[in-house]
């Protein structure tokens, strides 16, 4: 079930790679509209720290990420109580007396993140948690609808099963709404 929460918000965060100050990208440019629905620089460089040359690919993704997302909320799936108990949960900002590696690069990556977008890292934080457990609900929520019988895969071959047969289900939707997406990168 964690590999499923995870699958697209993974896919973001794998383009973590440290961001330039010398960026030919503005947080304001429209680099995708999922239909009707605008992405910019700034909704992917919210999530992570991404250098020029990986945007195309964090845009691909972003794009596939929203498409998933906006089918569940089509679908009539409310994820409000999950999300809320996991702002609740893990929205909490480390607090400096806790010294380890896991929160170390927590307070890294959300001071530096919220210098870029102007804003306390206690408020980024929460805001950066919030998103991401919305994201992760919106898409367990759908892939469990789609993959019925859904279980919990128990090997590695079952594993892989399910991952093709989510990328199946993604490309399905690009396919479906290729028309209404417009790629601007």
């Amino acid at each position: 079930m964690y590999r499923i929460a995870c699958w697209m918000v993974v896919i973001c965060l794998g383009f973590m790679v440290g961001c330039s100050d010398a960026s030919k990208y503005e947080n304001e440019d429209v680099v995708a509209i999922v239909r009707g629905e605008e992405i910019t620089i700034g909704d992917i460089r919210f999530m992570a720290e991404i250098d020029d040359e990986k945007i195309p690919d964090a845009v691909e993704a972003r794009v596939k990420v929203t498409l998933v997302v906006q089918e569940a909320k089509e679908m009539g799936i409310d994820v409000s109580d999950e999300v809320n108990e996991s702002v609740e949960f893990f929205g909490q900002y480390p607090s400096e007396d806790i010294d380890t590696d896991q929160t170390n690069e927590t307070r890294e990556f959300a001071e530096a993140q919220a210098e870029r977008f102007d804003m306390e890292p206690e408020e980024y934080h929460k805001e950066y948690v919030k998103m991401s457990a919305e994201i992760s609900a919106y898409q367990n929520a759908f892939f469990e609808e789609h993959l019925e019988p859904f279980s919990q895969p128990e090997t590695e071959e079952e594993l892989e099963e399910m991952d093709e047969k989510i990328d199946e289900i993604v490309e399905e939707l690009f396919q479906k709404y290729e028309d209404e997406i417009e790629i601007m990168i």
